[in-house]
């Protein structure tokens, strides 16, 4: 594992790069910086490595990351209505931050934008560790937190995640990794397609909360089980933003799931799998990327540049009993586990 300085942040650490390298020259760097993965260099189908993962231009850009590109997101990943919960008798009121829409969003202090303890197992495995005290953006409970990145010969990044807490409190944690698998930079992903297992899918309303309803996909244009062009998701009229929703993959979460997301691109031939035991994945398509942000090749990221696959619990179920429960309580412990495999379509 290579170890070089990446940046100094605005007070004064010293964020670090951690680049880890497989036999096939798969390449995956990850920096202390908010546990962020800032590279993923793939073989395409001629064997030339690719960088299939959006990042900043310049590096400093990683302790705000207003995109939350590669980040560790928590203490609640995704949406919370109104910013709002109970929980074991006491009300909650987090900060909304979700742009108009009065939610919060990814735990609102989020997690992908602090410095994270970093310590190296061997070669191919990356330890980092977060302690989110009590009272964090509103949340109970103190949080230890462990999340180990581990690169496979198989050309694959497994995330696991451990979290234990003093006081009851709610957990939702993901990564935010923005794909592109023609190359970070590429305008969009109409050459990509997309298949996924997901039979159900918790329905939003105008201000992307869930509502409650899980709708089946059989039969609609949430349905991915036969597969779909991106292109064709992009031109749909049903979805004037293409997809920023949550696919649901199972009922509760522990057991783990092979392939619940394939997507491939026809242009590289680079195909991307995830393998994860969480009951949600939100396939989010890049429509909020406005042109605004420039990125490591210098070129600017583009309503729907890019895609994110972040398994993760249902958004918003610490208001939904019948949701798959976030709560974790002293003496319990939150553990997560996703894949997230690279390979070649010939």
């Amino acid at each position: 594992m290579q170890i070089t300085d990446f940046f100094t942040t605005s007070n004064g650490q010293q964020a670090k790069l951690y680049t880890i390298r497989n036999a096939n020259g798969f390449t995956v760097s990850i920096t202390d910086m908010g546990g962020t993965i800032v590279s993923i260099l793939t073989p395409d189908r001629d064997g030339k490595l690719v960088d299939v993962n959006l990042g900043y231009q310049t590096p400093e850009t990683y302790e705000e990351n207003p995109c939350f590109f590669g980040a560790l997101i928590g203490r609640f990943a995704n949406r919370i209505r109104h910013g709002a919960f109970s929980l074991g008798g006491k009300t909650y009121q987090l900060e909304c931050n979700d742009r108009n829409r009065p939610n919060s969003l990814h735990g609102v202090n989020c997690y992908g934008r602090r410095m994270w303890n970093a310590n190296v197992i061997d070669d191919t495995t990356l330890q980092l560790k977060l302690t989110s005290p009590d009272g964090d953006a509103g949340f109970p409970g103190k949080l230890e937190i462990e999340v180990v990145y581990h690169i496979g010969e198989d050309n694959s990044i497994s995330i696991d995640y451990k979290a234990s807490t003093d006081a009851l409190t709610v957990v939702n944690l993901t990564n935010h990794a923005y794909f592109n698998l023609d190359g970070e930079g590429t305008p969009d992903c109409s050459s990509h397609e997309v298949k996924s297992t997901a039979y159900a899918r918790t329905e939003v309303d105008d201000i992307l909360a869930p509502t409650g309803n899980c709708p089946e996909v059989k039969d609609t244009p949430y349905d991915l089980t036969a597969g779909r062009t991106f292109e064709s998701i992009y031109n749909d009229p049903a979805l004037p933003i293409a997809f920023d929703d949550n696919f649901i993959i199972a009922d509760e979460a522990g057991v783990f799931q092979k392939d619940v997301f394939n997507v491939v691109s026809k242009k590289t031939g680079i195909s991307l799998a995830v393998d994860t035991d969480q009951p949600g994945v939100q396939f989010y398509m890049g429509y909020w990327l406005d042109g605004t942000v420039t990125g490591k090749s210098g070129k600017k990221y583009g309503c729907l540049g890019a895609f994110c696959l972040e398994t993760q619990l249902w958004p918003d179920s610490v208001n939904h009993p019948d949701f798959p429960s976030a709560e974790l309580a002293p003496g319990e412990l939150y553990t997560q586990k996703t894949v997230y495999r690279f390979g070649v379509e010939k």
